[in-house]
């Protein structure tokens, strides 16, 4: 991967909160919205966090099958050419960080440092925060710019912050 390459993707990731959530549905894709703060911990690959509700769908799916997939895309706003926009899919798998686990409160406030509006949800019960620790991903730089990444090349890719 290029500097510029991962420079444009650090930047699409850091600069956005917002992402499609891709999970399972009885072997079928389910695609839904979610907010998400990308998570740095010492010694840990970097990863996704996500608050959502076990009342929705995509959380009863993430329980029933981990294999996750979230989408972050620039968004296009009066774009000449759409297909030339950033764009990043990360294959993941998904985890509860549980309430009374370690590493619960560092998570929630790497969360709320990026969506401090989001606070009030952290006492509802049915909500979860879970991690989406990415396997790969394909990003999409612009046309005809594209490269797949292990996990190891999405880690260097978004481990600075």
């Amino acid at each position: 991967m290029q500097q510029a390459d991962r420079e444009t993707l650090r930047a699409l990731v850091g600069g956005h909160r917002q992402a499609a959530l891709g999970s399972l549905a009885d072997g079928s894709p389910f695609l839904s919205m979610v907010l998400y703060a990308v998570e740095r911990r010492d010694a840990a690959a970097p990863a996704f966090l996500i608050h959502i509700s076990r009342l929705a769908p995509h959380t009863r799916q993430l329980l029933a099958d981990p294999r996750a997939s979230l989408m972050v895309m620039q968004p296009d706003v009066d774009t000449d050419d759409p297909q030339a926009l950033p764009r990043a899919t990360f294959q993941a798998t998904a985890r509860v960080i549980h309430v009374d686990g370690p590493d619960f409160a560092g998570a929630r406030a790497c969360y709320l440092a990026r969506l401090p509006q989001q606070a009030y949800l952290f006492s509802f019960p049915d909500f979860l925060l879970v991690r989406l620790t990415p396997s790969a991903a394909r990003f999409v730089g612009g046309f005809a710019s594209a490269v797949s990444l292990d996990a190891a090349q999405v880690a260097e890719a978004l481990g600075e912050g």
